[in-house]
């Protein structure tokens, strides 16, 4: 059996949604323990808000609400690491073989940590990921062996020896969004094989827009389009780093326009990703969701 880490990043979230989640991943690892695949189980949550968003009383409250099934530590940063460095910081704080990132607007099904651990017992697969509802992500990937081309980062299980290997997410250049895609093709670019088990299911609490699309808010499409960018870069697309760069700057979008701007900024103060000549091979950056789709969402 294997120990694992359950990581939490928090940004202002409120001590209800804390609760909710706490009570699904205690489900989820009681469940694990039950079927011998866990043991020694830690549930670290880490607060990049500006003033902390738990108490020791509140603190408390949570620990005992996983009933003694997992041990929970609470680290307040006192800095936005994002997503991305304040799951590179809990990792340090442990040495559990497991670690799984789990987004705190998500409730896993009571199997969903069980079916992922199966999920990444074969020999090389370094990471896997959930199927998520209300709105499933159209990502693809090999519906016989789930081989993926990325994981999403809402639900990842992934293999300590793995993260390291590729000195986790990179919390500079991504603190937010597409650090997940960029971890999966680095980890990919290890040798390591990436896997997403539709078996295991997770709320993750998206609205849908009236007419059923996923919505995204300003901050999420300028920092998406700057994510994507930046990509580029990384994974030597030069040709398209100069179309969407183009594109962005002419859109009648503010959202992409800032984050045009914000790129050539970058770019002049030399604080890009560097190119990985011999890694283009595992991106792709042909398509909307960096890789083939399963569907499309469409009016």
């Amino acid at each position: 059996m294997s120990r694992a880490r359950i990581q939490l990043v928090v940004y202002r979230n409120e001590f209800e949604a804390f609760r909710r989640t706490i009570t699904a991943v205690r489900a989820c690892v009681r469940h694990a323990v039950a079927s011998g695949l866990v043991e020694g189980v830690t549930v670290a949550i880490g607060d990049c808000s500006p003033t902390p968003s738990l108490d020791a009383q509140q603190v408390s409250a949570l620990a005992a609400e996983l009933n003694g099934v997992a041990a929970l530590t609470y680290t307040f940063f006192d800095a936005n690491l994002g997503s991305a460095g304040g799951s590179n910081r809990l990792a340090t704080e442990g040495d559990e073989e497991l670690i799984w990132v789990l987004n705190p607007d998500t409730y896993p099904t009571p199997s969903c940590l069980s079916v992922l651990i199966e999920s990444l017992a074969a020999e090389g697969v370094g990471a896997c990921d959930a199927r998520q509802l209300p709105i499933e992500h159209p990502k693809g990937y090999d519906l016989i062996t789930g081989q993926a081309y990325w994981l999403t980062g809402a639900c990842m299980l992934v293999r300590r020896a793995a993260f390291e290997s590729v000195q986790g997410f990179d919390g500079h250049h991504f603190p937010m969004y597409c650090d997940d895609v960029d971890f999966s093709w680095r980890l990919r670019h290890a040798g390591w094989t990436l896997r997403t088990a539709p078996r295991a299911t997770v709320f993750h609490d998206k609205r849908p827009t009236p007419e059923g699309l996923p919505s995204g808010s300003e901050f999420e499409h300028e920092s998406g389009a700057l994510a994507r960018l930046k990509l580029a870069r990384r994974y030597c697309r030069p040709e398209l780093e100069r179309r969407e760069l183009a594109a962005f700057e002419a859109a009648p979008v503010p959202a992409l326009n800032r984050a045009a701007a914000d790129f050539r900024a970058l770019d002049r103060a030399d604080d890009l990703p560097a190119p990985m000549p011999d890694a283009a091979a595992v991106a792709d950056m042909e398509q909307d969701y960096y890789g083939p789709h399963r569907f499309r969402y469409a009016l």
